[in-house]
């Protein structure tokens, strides 16, 4: 009897070792994990935060996704900061109400680049200077401070996938798509099914039916039903493989500790989430025909003030939020000098800042999911061109020739569109050689966009 109780004593002596073996190892692999992937930006914190950010309080994280491959970062010599974002999700976490609230900005948003002093698309701004630029970018959009960023090439998603087992996904539509070598295709059937790693990747870039409005929301489905599979005990049990995974493919300035609480927080608490696309319009640049997405005023006004309440902050004037504030003078790739970015000011407040209105977007996030075949927003014409066509070489931004012109009769409005002829002092299009009132850029008319980049 007595060698029975002593067999049993040493048989659990032994697995509590080996679980403290496995603990110790795990707590390792997890802060090699983080701190191999930690990549801090070049600002302590936002310029709209009076006091540091942290994980304890409510608090917005960037989750960007970049066009990064192997086989082109070494043919050209690339390295992670040097790629476009395919995806942005701006991720607003609300302590206070055990919710997560996720905005999806479509990559071809025409938004300010600090590093350019210009607008352009969105997506570019990670290209021009890497997670900083990204996280500025959508600060001045939004008018609501990026706390944090985490960045994953589109390539990690395969690798995250499989590592928590697949995960269960309803595919919208019939696919058949290139795999992630472009060596073979992937063909899925519309309903919902276990994804694999390749297929849910096949599925978050797909937009040869839709449009990037369509993938943006299947993306932000993704990376729910990826953070749902974690949580559950399944996905649990292969937390090691997760770690090193995301160790491999993502890059991100949380420290070891704000990870650790933020795991003990989402572990134990039950997290909803609501998401919505960015509303906004077609947008096509004159001249050279680039594609634009124009974010709704409205719409960047009611979740800026969302985001901030979420944030304890004080609401958003809308001359605070900079497209509200500059509106007739959103032109791709002019220069904006520190008047019109800092003291120009509309003389009419927007109709949906008048006190007692009551927005149709309710909260920002109350918004009818994006119908690709209701929708009137047509996107690019060609979305099976991975190339930007505003740009002629590499990573630089078109130029101007300055030889065409618009015929007589054809200046075009302060909306892209033509008007009748007659040169308006808002219209940055095209004018008459002289100067506008507000002189907002450096040069002598505004058919010379950029400085001399060529269109």
């Amino acid at each position: 009897m007595k060698k029975i109780i002593w067999t049993i004593v040493i048989v659990l002596v032994l697995i509590l070792i080996g679980a403290g073996i496995y603990i110790y190892s795990l707590y390792n692999t997890f802060d090699e994990g983080v701190s191999s992937s930690y990549e801090p930006t070049d600002k302590e914190r936002s310029d709209l935060r009076k006091e540091d950010a942290t994980v304890e309080d409510s608090f917005t994280v960037l989750i960007l996704g970049t066009d990064e491959n192997e086989s082109r970062a070494e043919k050209e010599n690339l390295d992670g900061d040097d790629f476009r974002t395919d995806s942005m999700i701006l991720a607003t976490f609300d302590k206070n109400n055990d919710d997560v609230k996720l905005v999806n900005i479509p990559r071809d948003t025409l938004a300010y680049l600090k590093t350019e002093e210009y607008f352009d698309k969105i997506n570019h701004a990670h290209m021009y200077g890497g997670p900083s630029a990204s996280m500025d970018a959508v600060e001045r959009l939004l008018n609501v401070p990026v706390d944090y960023y985490v960045r994953i090439n589109m390539a990690g998603v395969v690798d995250i996938v499989d590592s928590v087992g697949g995960v269960e996904f309803d595919v919208p539509f019939d696919m058949n798509e290139p795999n992630q070598d472009d060596n073979g295709r992937i063909e899925l059937s519309e309903g919902v099914q276990e994804l694999s790693g390749a297929e849910a990747l096949a599925v978050v870039r797909s937009r040869r039916v839709d449009s990037d409005l369509g993938r943006g929301n299947r993306q932000m489905e993704l990376v729910e039903a990826v953070l749902n599979k974690v949580k559950s005990s399944g996905g649990l049990s292969k937390i090691d493989d997760l770690i090193k995974v995301v160790a491999d493919n993502t890059r991100h300035n949380f420290t070891t500790k704000d990870i650790r609480q933020l795991a003990s927080y989402y572990a134990f608490n039950d997290i909803s989430f609501d998401s919505t696309q960015l509303r906004g319009t077609d947008y096509w640049q004159q001249g050279n025909g680039a594609y634009f997405y124009r974010a709704d005023d409205e719409h960047l006004f009611v979740l800026s003030n969302t985001i901030r309440s979420i944030l304890e902050m004080e609401p958003s004037e809308p001359f605070d939020l900079l497209q509200l504030r500059l509106g007739d003078y959103l032109v791709p790739y002019e220069y904006m000098d520190d008047y019109m970015l800092t003291e120009h000011q509309p003389e009419v407040i927007p109709y949906f800042a008048e006190e007692g209105y009551e927005s149709s977007y309710g909260d920002g996030f109350e918004t009818e999911e994006f119908d690709y075949e209701e929708s009137d927003v047509e996107g690019e014409d060609d979305l099976e061109d991975t190339t930007e066509g505003d740009f002629n070489q590499g990573n630089q931004a078109p130029q101007d020739e300055g030889t065409e012109e618009p015929a007589q009769g054809e200046n075009y409005n302060n909306e892209g569109y033509y008007d009748d002829g007659t040169n308006n002092q808002n219209d940055s299009y095209y004018d008459d050689g002289t100067e506008t009132e507000d002189e907002y850029y450096e040069g002598s008319n505004s058919n010379s966009l950029n400085n001399g980049y060529y269109y």
